[in-house]
């Protein structure tokens, strides 16, 4: 396995700010309550993209600098060097419909710090993101999207959070969310995949609803994230 430095110096050769960074957990084999959680993961994104699709990924990242990446994770979302993760199996997602300028990064980590710092209960955490900081009228609508409970299903909504605050500030007159809100429904069909999602009404992802694998499957939306590099225990293997 190459040393922390290495594997920083060759992800910096192509993460950029603005990134979001999807991991795949791997649990040690005595952590069988994260093999029973990643596992419930990964049932919720195979049954909404099919068994064809990119659903293995099992946690969301904002990357914004080398000494900063947000990241929710229990019991609070907190900001993390590339160091702490640069050797895990992770994969790099970068917008496709805006070039992110350095005003723009610096919004996103206002909003991400505003989600920092402090002990929550899982409801109270997705109340400020989605309520307070979206604005959001009538109040969170809670959902049980893994159908096991609240706690896992934070970080990729805390990543979306910050994309949907942005577009708020750039387009104050925009009356609809930015990111998942339209299916690429002839390739739903091509692929053949079957979904919980029913893509003759569908009417747009909640923040609330999304999980890692939103990021990974753009394609079946609006194309809204490509896929920029992959890398396992510090090497680049996509």
């Amino acid at each position: 396995m190459v040393s922390k430095e290495a594997a920083c110096e060759e992800i910096m050769k192509v993460i950029q700010p603005g990134d979001v960074i999807n991991q795949i957990g791997h649990p040690r084999w005595y952590e069988f309550w994260l093999k029973i959680t990643y596992g419930a993961i990964r049932w919720h994104q195979k049954r909404l993209f099919g068994k064809d699709s990119n659903y293995y990924d099992t946690h969301s990242m904002l990357y914004i600098d080398r000494a900063h990446t947000f990241s929710v994770e229990l019991p609070k979302a907190v900001i993390k060097p590339l160091e702490d993760y640069c050797l895990s199996d992770m994969s790099i997602y970068r917008l496709r419909s805006k070039n992110l300028t350095p005003d723009d990064i610096d919004r996103m980590f206002l909003t991400c710090l505003k989600m920092c710092g402090t002990n929550y209960d899982v409801g109270q955490l997705l109340d400020i993101a989605i309520n307070s900081i979206l604005g959001y009228v009538g109040g969170l609508r809670r959902l049980k999207i893994f159908d096991f409970g609240e706690k896992k299903k934070v970080c990729s909504v805390g990543v979306r959070v910050a994309f949907e605050k942005l577009n708020q500030q750039l387009n104050p007159q925009a009356d609809k969310k930015w990111l998942f809100q339209k299916l690429h429904r002839d390739l739903w069909l091509i692929k053949k995949i079957k979904s919980i999602i029913d893509i003759d009404n569908y009417k747009g992802t909640d923040v609330e609803a999304t999980s890692p694998a939103h990021f990974a499957n753009t394609d079946l939306f609006d194309y809204e994230f490509e896929l920029v590099a992959k890398f396992k225990d510090g090497v680049r293997v996509g």
